[in-house]
């Protein structure tokens, strides 16, 4: 496999990856299972290493593990995309690159402390996290690609939305639920549990 292909699919293997773990979490949220936290896990530290060799194939193989070059590489591209020189665009590539390994170290880390399978970390510190993720692989994916990299990003995009808007529905439904059931009325769900 040449470089440029390595390069190529590391980083679309990591991005299914990436999708794969935020589908399963919108639509195994609050109830998941210890298997599934498994497999999530798996999920985003298999992503996480792909991406990881994608940083590597491409200071290689395309940069002489320069960063010089990767970065007047970012700014032909922001040039010839927007108009504008940026490379400083690299350092967001850089930050993406950091924040998901820590996420990673510490999703483990959380893991050995807790035994098995704990819930994944959330809050505001782990939406910032997951949404700065998303807008830079979504610049990555559809912004910045062509062809079939653009199209499977962008049924990607529809499918996570339309799981965030089904969990988005169902959490509303569940709460008026609640809240009726005090009252003595049922309100059923989409797609309930068993």
């Amino acid at each position: 496999m040449s470089g440029a292909l390595l390069t190529q699919w590391t980083i679309r293997l990591a991005l299914a990856c990436y999708v794969l773990y935020l589908a399963g979490w919108l639509v195994n949220r609050g109830r998941a299972s210890t298997r599934w936290r498994a497999i999530a896990r798996w999920l985003w530290t298999i992503g996480c290493g792909l991406f990881v060799v994608h940083v590597a194939c491409a200071f290689h193989f395309t940069h002489g593990w320069s960063h010089a070059a990767a970065f007047e590489s970012t700014a032909d591209e922001t040039e010839a995309f927007l108009g504008v020189r940026f490379g400083e665009g690299i350092y967001f590539s850089y930050l993406f690159l950091a924040l998901w390994v820590l996420d990673v170290v510490a999703g483990w880390l959380l893991h050995a402390v807790a035994g098995e399978s704990p819930r994944p970390p959330v809050g505001a510190w782990r939406g910032a996290v997951l949404a700065y993720l998303s807008f830079i692989a979504f610049n990555g994916a559809i912004v910045f690609e062509d062809g079939p990299t653009r199209w499977a990003g962008l049924a990607a995009c529809v499918l996570l939305a339309g799981l965030a808007g089904r969990a988005a529905y169902n959490g509303w439904r569940a709460n008026r639920g609640v809240r009726n059931a005090k009252r003595g009325a049922n309100v059923p769900l989409l797609n309930p549990e068993p």
